[in-house]
């Protein structure tokens, strides 16, 4: 037996032990990449385009309904804070430009205080 079959057989022995504690090497690697890659089931470039148009439609409508679900919390929670607030508008006059000035300012309905009747003895 040559000196190069010996060593040989040593490093089949060395993979194998190595193998057996759980060590790969970059030989097992690349076979199983090519075992993968030829058990992976082949797809259509119709199908994938197909899925992706289906996945971006699907994304879209996903994010129309999320708008429109926003929405609906904002007007309802508009309506509720114009049913707990009165709207006070107030109107002055600019004397330089002549123009009408209106500010708009809204109240809490709670918090306006009531004029007491004058206690008559």
């Amino acid at each position: 037996m040559s000196q190069e079959q010996g060593e040989g057989q040593q490093v089949r022995f060395g993979s194998r032990f190595a193998r057996m504690f759980g060590y790969v090497t970059p030989e097992d690697r690349s076979r199983w990449e090519q075992q993968r890659a030829q058990n992976k089931p082949h797809v259509s470039a119709l199908r994938q385009g197909a899925t992706s148009a289906l996945s971006s439609m699907m994304e879209f409508g996903e994010r129309n309904i999320g708008a429109k679900l926003d929405a609906a919390h904002r007007v309802a929670a508009q309506q509720r804070f114009e049913e707990s607030h009165d709207r006070v508008v107030n109107h002055r006059r600019d004397p330089n430009t002549r123009s009408i000035i209106e500010s708009v300012d809204y109240e809490p309905r709670g918090d306006r205080e009531g004029i007491e009747p004058d206690l008559e003895i």
